[in-house]
């Protein structure tokens, strides 16, 4: 069936005497580096092209601002952001004052967000209108990336007061027009027995205003035009994530936000007189369990309520998407809309009485959005030198409204208006859309070019003995030549974007590495056996299928663990009773409903008992290491029943001590496993909500079993054939995944809750607390890691973490035609979640095998041994 791959060469069987073969290992070695750099590359490229496709950023520099119409309703406006208020538990019990404001003195509505639904994409779609920008995601969520414009840049003057991580996104970077205050970051802290703590988040915002009427400030703006007072309340979002947002501690702040609100409209009214409106929204809404970060309505769905001048008294009910909130802002008090802004004005907000003033206003949102799509073309390059279709529409459309108010026809310049929006938004998305293929297929090219590459560099296969030298000259030539046409043709379009020609040449540059690679090696197949090679490559595809469908429905990972089982049994003479068992075991947790945030402590001591146990009745490890680990996990449960505050050094210590107490267990493959098992069973514990130790557990004696019979069936296989490789890697691509979804969904990875790491840190930190959750959910990964190392070991391969990143690859390939901006944010978040899972697991997986060699290989033991040999120290 196959060719013997022949024998590569050795580099830990060095001949330094052999000046010839210490060239060739070194051209080996420089190779070897060379290739893991071009397939990082390859893989962030991908990564970051997947996202700039879809989700590049709307922002434009340059676009012309449109002057606002005069004669506002409101001269002032107070933006009230409830942070964390999810639209079902304030309908279900909503609070006074703000209930009357529903039904008889203004209107309401649902906002609907998009995700990530995380506090700072919610506060720029707010006041700036557009949706996150991707380079937000690599410079973090505190601080503001780019400038972009926003309610508060168009205002004659902002004041601002509330959470140190939002207000700064407005103080940095701004024109000396927004002023702002904030608490110590100290306060964000989600400790549940605070939660009476935390209305002074909320109370001190309110508690600011009001000494901020009394000041100077405040008099010298008693009569201007264009102010906003923004209020940023984290109080809902703390408890929410401590206590839940169907808590009453939740309710009662939210009731006491509704008091505050209400004194400081009087105040207000007092102070100002009766030009003022008042917005009250949220950022994004919050999962029963605490959790937020996805595309779940309960986090989509936010609370809005507009009152005050300009506003209908008539409990009108008109649901918007987030971004809409911009130009209503913008309008009620006279402000140029946000140039980015992407939202449509909800004209059926205002009252009848300011039916010109809308008519005009609805039309400067048509123009401001029409200067984008402008910006979108020439930044397409699509017909530089003529007028699109879609924006000579507009402009009649936007000639016919402006007829239509010249003549006096309010309503039916309104009507105009409102289509005009409609219109544009689409011709929007379109021109930003509008490269999307020609980027999918230069990134199909180059990623197909890698994956030949890779699977070449599985194969081990060398170089030809005859090189068709002609032939590579050639294509050398072909791929320079149409690089330097590509080059030369945007050159000469006067085109300023460098995005899609960039993409190109990497497509061109991996393609040809990929033939020239190809021509230059020997085939690995042969004619015979056929059917055998049909099967295995059966069942490999088999196994991809599986975990292609278990990315959505997590019980096909049980069928996949059965398939493993039943194949296992047939191959093995006499398999461990334990690796049955514990394999039907793993095919329980994907039938488990997902772990929540929401703590079950009785499910996680069962765990930690279990662990106990397993430790006094193992024979592998002696009378200290039973002690030692015994003490371990009583310590850590107490932590954990937080009869010990381990936040300050307790927890920190169990953690940061993990690896010296695996490195005094021997370095025997089972007894090694054991050791890292116990090693991290105890900082998982204070990272676990429900089951975690125990699938961990259960996944480590399946991977110990399954290394027994490994080392029994393998010493005597010889070389192993490239199939063999890739079965085995489809199966520990199984346990890559099985190691996610075993106790998580699609929702988890972008969904953020502080209950995770209540034992290690409560105060608002999210570099620290994304740190922790990361490295929760690489353990299970750490030990499949270990059991790779060990297998490799034994077998002497070297071929088995690159296998499975190779079928990782191959399946991130479909995946990356799934991820849309378009649909449900369900459904958006859930195909980003699916590819970014399928990319970066192998990848991790591959990073951690290099790293854990010293997790392996170290040995306190025998360090100990030798100093107790020594009678004399000199």
């Amino acid at each position: 069936m196959f060719t013997k791959r022949k024998k590569s060469i050795d580099i830990t069987d060095r001949d330094l005497s052999d000046p010839e073969k210490h060239e060739k290992q070194c051209i080996f070695i420089r190779n070897n580096y060379l290739f893991t750099l071009w397939g990082l590359t390859m893989h962030l490229i991908l990564l970051w092209g997947v996202l700039d496709i879809n989700f590049h950023s709307p922002i434009i520099r340059g676009l012309p601002i449109v002057p606002a119409s005069s004669e506002p309703p409101a001269k002032r406006l107070l933006l009230f952001v409830a942070d964390g208020l999810r639209f079902q538990t304030f309908i279900e019990k909503p609070p006074p004052y703000l209930r009357d404001i529903m039904k008889n003195k203004g209107v309401w509505g649902i906002s609907h967000t998009r995700v990530p639904t995380e506090s700072r994409p919610g506060h720029v779609a707010i006041v700036a209108g557009l949706y996150e920008d991707p380079s937000a995601i690599f410079k973090g969520w505190q601080e503001n990336p780019v400038n972009f414009d926003s309610v508060f840049n168009q205002s004659h003057v902002t004041w601002a007061w509330g959470s140190p991580d939002i207000i700064s996104m407005f103080t940095k970077g701004n024109k000396q027009n927004v002023y702002g205050q904030s608490y110590p970051s100290t306060w964000q802290d989600f400790d549940a027995n605070l939660s009476n703590q935390t209305t002074r988040l909320d109370s001190w915002v309110f508690d600011a205003y009001s000494e901020w009427l009394q000041s100077s400030s405040a008099e010298k703006v008693k009569n201007q035009n264009g102010i906003i007072l923004f209020f940023h309340l984290l109080g809902c979002d703390t408890l929410g994530h401590a206590k839940k947002p169907h808590s009453r501690e939740y309710v009662e702040n939210m009731n006491y936000v509704d008091r505050r609100i209400k004194e400081t409209v009087n105040m207000t009214e007092h102070f100002f007189g009766k030009e003022t409106a008042y917005v009250f929204t949220s950022d994004h809404g919050m999962t029963d369990w605490g959790s937020h970060g996805s595309g779940s309505p309960t986090e989509t769905e936010t609370p809005l309520i507009v009152w005050g001048a300009g506003i209908k008294s008539s409990g009108f009910r008109q649901d918007v998407e987030q971004a809409s909130i911009t130009p209503l802002i913008a309008s009620l008090i006279g402000i140029p809309i946000p140039v980015n802004n992407e939202g449509a004005l909800p004209w059926q907000y205002f009252d009848m009485s300011y039916h010109k003033y809308v008519a005009y206003s609805l039309l400067n949102n048509v123009k401001q959005l029409a200067h984008q799509i402008t910006g979108n073309r020439a930044i397409n390059c699509e017909n530089i030198d003529q007028i699109d279709w879609r924006e000579t529409e507009i402009n009649d459309q936007i000639r016919k409204a402006e007829q239509h108010l010249y003549r006096k026809n309010m309503m039916a310049g309104i009507r105009v208006g409102n289509e005009a929006i409609n219109f544009s938004k689409e011709a929007l998305s379109y021109f930003r859309q509008f490269q999307r293929i020609k980027f999918l297929i230069c990134l199909s090219i180059m990623w197909l070019g890698w994956i030949i590459m890779l699977f070449l560099k599985i194969t081990r296969v060398v170089e030809r003995q005859n090189v068709r030298t002609f032939l590579l000259q050639i294509i050398n030539v072909v791929f320079a030549s149409l690089l330097i046409i590509m080059l030369i043709r945007h050159i000469m379009s006067d085109c300023g974007n460098w995005r899609l020609p960039c993409y190109a040449t990497f497509a061109l540059i991996s393609a040809w590495l990929a033939i020239t690679t190809l021509l230059k090696s020997t085939s690995a197949f042969e004619e015979e056996n056929t059917m055998k090679l049909l099967v295995d490559t059966g069942g490999i595809l088999l196994l991809l299928v599986i975990l292609f469908i278990g990315l959505t429905y997590r019980f096909a990972f049980s069928i996949g663990i059965l398939i493993f089982v039943l194949i296992r049994v047939v191959k093995s003479d006499n398999a461990p009773t334990f690796m049955i068992w514990t394999s039907l075991a793993l095919c329980i947790f994907p039938l488990l409903p997902v772990v929540e945030p929401y703590p079950r402590i009785y499910i996680v001591i069962i765990g930690v008992c279990i662990a106990i146990a397993i430790a006094n009745v193992n024979d592998e490890m002696s009378r200290s290491q039973k002690i030692m680990e015994t003490l371990r996990l009583i310590v850590t449960s107490l932590v954990y029943l937080e009869f010990i505050d381990g936040r300050y050094w307790i927890s920190w210590i169990i953690l940061l001590t993990t690896p010296l107490c695996i490195w005094f267990y021997p370095k025997e493959t089972k007894k090694r496993m054991l050791g890292i098992m116990f090693g991290f069973i105890c900082p998982l514990t204070l990272l676990s909500t429900s089951y975690e130790p125990l699938f961990f557990m259960t996944l480590t004696i399946n991977l110990i079993c399954w290394l027994e019979i490994t080392s029994t069936t393998s010493k005597s296989s010889g070389q192993q054939q490239i199939t063999v490789d890739l079965v085995k890697a489809a199966f520990f691509m199984l346990y890559i995944l099985l190691c996610f979804f075993g106790t998580g969904n699609m929702a988890s990875i972008s969904s953020f809750d502080p209950s995770w790491t209540r034992h290690f840190v409560t105060i608002f930190s999210p570099f620290l607390m994304t740190s922790l959750i990361l490295f929760k959910l690489c353990i299970p990964l750490i030990i499949v890691g270990c059991a790779s190392y060990s297998l490799e070991s034994i077998e002497r391969e070297k071929s088995t973490s690159l296998a499975v990143l190779f079928l990782g690859d191959c399946l991130s390939l479909p995946l990356m035609y799934h991820v849309t901006p378009y649909g449900s944010w369900l459904d958006i978040g859930s195909a980003i979640s699916k590819f970014i899972i399928t990319l970066s697991l192998p990848c991790l997986f591959v990073l951690l095998r290099c790293l854990l060699r010293p997790l392996m290989n170290i040995y306190f033991g025998r360090i100990w041994i030798d100093l107790s040999k020594k009678k004399h120290i000199v």
